[in-house]
């Protein structure tokens, strides 16, 4: 009768091994006898603390990574935190400079005027950073924390930038409003005439003279007195040879009497530019330049938009006008 696998397997594991150490010398050979199960027994216990051990291992080197990465999370979200400090300062900064600048140009939008009627106070948020400011806990920051502070940044960021195009707008406008507004002498000369009412040199009629009469020598020269396009440059009857230019803003000025005019329709004219020398062409007694200023269309008083020495400068001015503008 054949034995059965299970006592075959049994016979096998009771076999003893016998391994014998032999040393080079006189002390007696060593030998030492296991049995098969027992070696087995051994080789399972070593790979189980192995596995165990490498386990373990495993698990302090996570623990250490997870450990440094959360101390490099701190450090990012400490500086993180004192970039947004600074960032907000300097926002505060540039907030001051732009009430500055308003204030220096008397400017106020509607929405500025709403925003610096002295109310306001520190937020929720706000109150959270003083206290771990002051408990030295800074990059103790929450992700709505963070979310609070970059929107806020944002926000108030988009503010400063809507403000400086307003200001830059503003200015703009100013800076061309100025050289649409006439504001310097178109000529040297005497005025012979000013404006309003009077009685017409040549008709004797009474009359609203609707400019300015000033008389010099023949071939004069006349300066434009503000910015602005040619809009008319030809022999009108009254008028004599007349040049108007448009200057926007609902702003006109008119020179007659010309003796040649030196400018063409469509031109674009700087303040100061010579435009036309004084002559003694149309309804005139005399060699002189009228000079009007129209604004919506109205005649208005030039004399308004003079300065104060219109009456005294002399004939350096205008050398000084065409050099400077």
């Amino acid at each position: 009768m054949k034995p059965s696998l299970l006592s075959k397997t049994k016979r096998e594991l009771h076999r003893h091994l016998t391994f014998m150490v032999i040393p080079h010398n006189t002390v007696r050979p060593l030998r030492i006898t296991f049995t098969l199960s027992f070696i087995l027994f051994m080789i399972g216990c070593w790979t189980g603390l192995t596995l165990w051990a490498g386990y373990l291992t495993s698990r302090h080197i996570d623990y250490w990574r997870i450990q440094t990465e959360h101390n490099m999370m701190k450090l990012k979200v400490s500086f993180f935190a004192q970039q947004v400090k600074k960032s907000r300062e300097m926002l505060d900064q540039v907030k001051e400079n732009d009430e500055s600048i308003r204030s220096l140009l008397q400017f106020k939008s509607k929405k500025e005027i709403i925003e610096t009627e002295g109310r306001g106070g520190p937020a929720s948020g706000d109150a959270d950073d003083l206290d771990r400011l002051l408990t030295g806990k800074i990059q103790e920051l929450s992700y709505q924390d963070i979310h609070w502070q970059t929107s806020t940044l944002i926000d108030e960021t988009k503010k400063r930038i809507e403000s400086q195009s307003e200001i830059t707008d503003y200015v703009e406008q100013q800076r061309s409003l100025y050289r649409a507004v006439p504001n310097c002498r178109p000529c040297v000369g005497n005025v012979t005439s000013p404006f309003g009412h009077r009685i017409h040199p040549i008709y004797k009629s009474y009359e609203n003279h609707t400019g300015l009469d000033i008389a010099n020598v023949k071939n004069t020269p006349v300066y434009a007195t503000a910015y602005g396009t040619v809009k008319l440059s030809d022999w009108v009857p009254g008028y004599g040879r007349l040049v108007i230019i448009d200057h926007g803003y609902d702003y006109q000025t008119y020179y007659a009497h010309l003796h040649k005019i030196m400018v063409r329709p469509g031109e674009t004219i700087r303040r100061g530019q010579l435009i036309a020398l004084m002559g003694n062409t149309g309804t005139s007694t005399g060699t002189h330049l009228h000079y009007e200023i129209k604004y919506r269309n109205r005649p208005t008083d030039p004399t308004a938009f003079f300065k104060k020495d219109f009456f005294s400068a002399s004939s350096e001015y205008h050398t000084l006008l065409s050099t400077k503008r």
